[in-house]
């Protein structure tokens, strides 16, 4: 006999079989015992969920000789005939490739005529998303008004792209992704069965491979066996798939906490040498951030993670020591990045450029020295040992000659605190554009509005504590915000200065021209 692939062999033969869609299997069930079945389903879902695998059941349910009942014998030779595929009364049609109104067309006119060997005739349209608009118009009106003795199944994944006048003449049922545990649950058993050994962690990493579909984990734990004759780990699984381990991500996100960016570029180096693919490796980023993001928002929540119940302790110590705002940002500049990837001839240059992006500098300042360089140099003696504690990104004490006054001049470093302000938090940068610098004695920043409406906005404290995070992150310092009025100070100094500035012009055209500057006023 020919081997028959897993995914085939653990196809579900009743509706207690089929894993994770217990509202499909009750809703049917209720219906075949009621005798309250719809003469139209729609089965919609993402692929691998179930969906042929229920139309079948539901056919096999209804033309059981010992039935219509709750679930079929599978052994009359009815139901036996339906899950081979030989039952003329039973015919499942792929749209995919069957997809034009003389399919439709005659499949209409078979309709017409009384089953055979059956109770009722079943047409499982599969991926009926892909008929033309013709084939819609030509099935509409047996849905409409279809023959008392068929029942008609249609399945789809994408059921947006469905006339609504077809969906609103079928029952409709969603079948939903499966959940981690679920899949995991279901590859236990396979492996008892097939008399194989697999750790826990290699089967979550298939389940978390698999996406929700029970399918693909079944493909790709064929796959995994294939590959090794001896006991199955989570090293095989990474192998054979081409992914990396959730380990890579850990020591990737320590290096951000640790301000370390030769740890994050010999790590990329590392998965570049291993031949890992960047798209998929920025894909289990995404996933990684994702779930860092999840296990600070909802805690001791494992069944919300989706994720092996030793990793949560793990990833809630990180995502606490980054906070929301930081994982946040990482993950947007991800996102990007995925976008970009799949077509860039150089990946690994864009992982570089991205880590940069996430170590605080943007594609303008990768060759500048980084942040802690320039806080050194403005930082006198005495508060470089203060902040040293504070701020990874100061390195040694401050040099004593580039400072004045004892002040800590983050004048020189606002425009960086204005671009990072920009990525993090808009508003408060809207805000801040429209003022300006004016003082920071190490313990008070001061800056100055040109209206009222514009300082007391500053002063909320949802548009002061973004700012006070940001010279954090760059500084290590905490400072206290203040928000003032210059006004009427601002007009008059761009007023003399402007006066300055056509004076000295005239006196320079003078000189040159070995002209005579006249005063109006002497005319």
């Amino acid at each position: 006999m020919a081997y028959q692939a897993l995914y085939r062999q653990w196809r579900p033969q009743t509706f207690a079989e089929l894993v994770g869609q217990k509202h499909v299997a009750q809703t049917l069930q209720n219906a075949l015992e009621q005798g309250r079945l719809a003469h139209a389903y729609l089965f919609c879902g993402p692929r691998g969920t179930g969906k042929t695998s229920a139309a079948k059941i539901l056919a096999k349910a209804v033309n059981c000789e010992a039935g219509p009942a709750r679930e079929p014998c599978n052994k009359c030779p009815a139901c036996q005939e339906i899950q081979a595929g030989r039952m003329l009364d039973v015919l499942e049609i792929d749209a995919a490739s069957n997809r034009g109104i003389n399919e439709i067309r005659e499949l209409r006119e078979k309709a017409r005529y009384a089953p055979v060997d059956v109770r009722r005739k079943v047409y499982i349209i599969d991926e009926v998303h892909m008929l033309t608009a013709e084939a819609f118009n030509a099935l509409l009106k047996t849905l409409e008004e279809p023959p008392g003795q068929v029942l008609f199944i249609l399945a789809t994944t994408e059921p947006h792209k469905l006339p609504t006048t077809i969906i609103s003449r079928c029952q409709r049922l969603d079948f939903h992704l499966l959940t981690l545990p679920e899949i995991v649950e279901r590859l236990q058993e396979v492996t008892a069965d097939v008399g194989r050994h697999c750790s826990k962690e290699a089967l979550y990493a298939l389940a978390e491979e698999a996406a929700g579909g029970l399918r693909d984990a079944l493909s790709l734990l064929e796959q995994v066996l294939a590959y090794t004759p001896a006991d199955v780990t989570e090293e095989d699984v990474r192998d054979v798939l081409g992914t990396v381990s959730r380990e890579i991500y850990y020591q990737l996100t320590s290096a951000i906490l640790e301000n370390n960016l030769a740890q994050a570029l010999n790590l990329l180096q590392e998965v570049s040498a291993a031949g890992k693919d960047f798209h998929h490796f920025t894909l289990q980023a995404i996933t990684y951030y994702r779930d860092l993001m999840v296990a600070l928002a909802c805690q001791n929540d494992t069944a919300l993670l989706g994720v092996a119940e030793e990793w949560a302790k793990r990833l809630y110590t990180q995502a606490k020591a980054l906070g929301l705002s930081e994982i946040g940002r990482i993950l947007s500049i991800l996102h990007e990045l995925l976008q970009e990837i799949r077509w860039a001839s150089r990946p690994r240059l864009m992982w570089e450029l991205a880590v940069f992006r996430i170590f605080g500098f943007d594609g303008k300042q990768v060759n500048e020295p980084p942040v802690a360089a320039t806080v050194e140099r403005l930082l006198p003696p005495q508060t470089a040992a203060a902040v040293q504690t504070k701020a990874p990104l100061i390195l040694k004490e401050s040099k004593k000659n580039e400072v004045h006054n004892n002040q800590y001049d983050l004048q020189q470093l606002w425009p960086r605190v204005l671009a990072q302000l920009k990525k993090q938090h808009m508003r408060t940068y809207a805000f801040l554009e429209a003022g300006e610098f004016a003082s920071f004695d190490g313990q008070v920043l001061k800056i100055s509005f040109a209206s009222k409406w514009q300082c007391d906005m500053m002063e909320d404290e949802a548009n002061k504590k973004p700012l006070q995070q940001v010279i954090r992150q760059l500084t290590g310092l905490n400072p206290r915000i203040e928000c003032i009025v210059q006004a009427e100070k601002k007009q008059q100094t761009v007023k003399v200065k402007k006066q300055e500035t056509v004076t000295d012009l005239i006196q320079q055209a003078a000189e040159i021209f070995r002209g005579q500057i006249i005063d109006d006023a002497e005319k």
